[in-house]
């Protein structure tokens, strides 16, 4: 049965607000998505559907104080139905609730085996998780077991080249220590050479073996 529409001005004496207010109220509704009919020349009609949700609106904005684009939403938006549990024990609760958060879980045929099964299945997932991160564990400790390996063999390989180094330094100073005796030993000799030149020299003017010029002064 197609219900009643009244106009604009009709309906807004019946909801006790002006015309124009309740044609603001109309329109922050269509803002939203509300649809109202119109007549031939555009005008709204409201049926009592409209005006039940006009109403509603006016509740919102008198007894909750808010701004008419928010009441508008409150209004439109709708209620969720709350389920309410009365008197019940943890066990049922449990066997409500956990097949909705465990899907993968075999639905139970009583209290003792929804806590069974969900025992399992917490320690499948526990154990897996626990057998990964061993994996993971061992895996890095093997890591680490090499790079000791071979920090221990880069410690070991620079050691012997110190001892390497020492070895060709001791080595190099004997040398250069046996090359300034061999210097000194040649100066040593050159030295006494030229220092006896001078004597043999005297003996040949002792014994009248001079040059003629020194003969005939």
């Amino acid at each position: 049965m197609i219900e009643e529409a009244g106009a604009t001005t009709e309906t807004a004496k019946s909801l006790g607000i002006g015309a124009s207010t309740l044609r603001k109220y109309a329109a922050a509704l269509e803002e939203q998505g509300y649809r109202f009919e119109r007549s031939a020349n555009k005008s709204r009609l409201f049926k009592s559907d409209d005006i039940e949700c006009i109403e509603r609106l006016m509740t919102e904005l008198r007894e909750h104080n808010l701004p008419l684009a928010d009441a508008v939403v409150t209004v439109l938006t709708p209620e969720v139905p709350v389920m309410e549990v009365e008197d019940a024990s943890e066990t049922e609760c449990a066997a409500t609730v956990m097949p909705a958060i465990f899907p993968e879980a075999p639905e139970p045929a009583g209290a003792l085996r929804s806590y069974e099964g969900l025992g399992q299945l917490v320690s499948e997932v526990t154990y897996g998780a626990v057998g990964q991160q061993d994996d993971q564990v061992q895996l890095l400790q093997h890591r680490v077991d090499e790079l000791e390996l071979t920090l221990q063999h880069l410690a070991d390989t620079h050691l012997a080249l110190q001892e390497q180094m020492e070895k060709q330094r001791l080595w190099m100073n004997e040398k250069l220590e046996e090359e300034r005796d061999r210097e000194l030993v040649t100066n040593l000799r050159s030295f006494q050479g030229r220092k006896r030149k001078p004597k043999g020299t005297s003996l040949r003017m002792l014994f009248g073996l001079l040059p003629k010029k020194h003969k005939e002064a």
